[in-house]
């Protein structure tokens, strides 16, 4: 499993964000792309998209992916950034909107860095850390004790 973090331009600046936190337990195993609305970026689209599942929530009931497909997917990828820039970057990416979308439900946010938070969403450390427990990866507890920390 390899975690694509499609970030956003102003996240790689605020001190809250929780994508560089992802990166230095999964290191290897992630990677952080940074988006651009007029230059897709090539590692995004070079994904087999048989294989490769977005983090976001559809309406489109032929693009959801179930829960067995998501975790058995190569790649995924979590679009990083506040809520309004998500759904910004969804709707300026049509190579986004191809990808098979999966949508975490009951699950609640315990981040408390950010005022204005969905309530049914999460954060970027908490996607990933859902996936990691799913497989019942090595460096989940590590994260999961960092974003702890961080979380504080």
């Amino acid at each position: 499993m390899k975690i694509w973090l499609l970030t956003h331009s102003e996240e790689l600046k605020k001190t809250s964000a929780t994508g560089p936190l992802v990166k230095q337990h999964l290191m290897e195993e992630c990677e952080v792309v940074t988006w651009s609305r007029v230059c897709p970026p090539n590692e995004i689209l070079r994904l087999p998209k048989e294989r490769t599942i977005l983090v976001y929530l559809t309406d489109d009931t032929s693009k959801r992916a179930h829960e067995d497909d998501a975790l058995n997917a190569e790649h995924i990828i979590v679009i990083d950034g506040t809520w309004q820039q998500a759904r910004k970057m969804y709707n300026q990416s049509p190579y986004l909107q191809d990808l098979m979308h999966y949508q975490i439900s009951g699950e609640t946010s315990v981040f408390s860095k950010r005022r204005n938070q969905k309530e049914d969403g999460l954060c970027t450390a908490e996607v990933a850390l859902h996936f990691l427990k799913k497989r019942q990866h090595l460096k989940t507890q590590a994260l999961q004790q960092s974003f702890h920390e961080f979380n504080q």
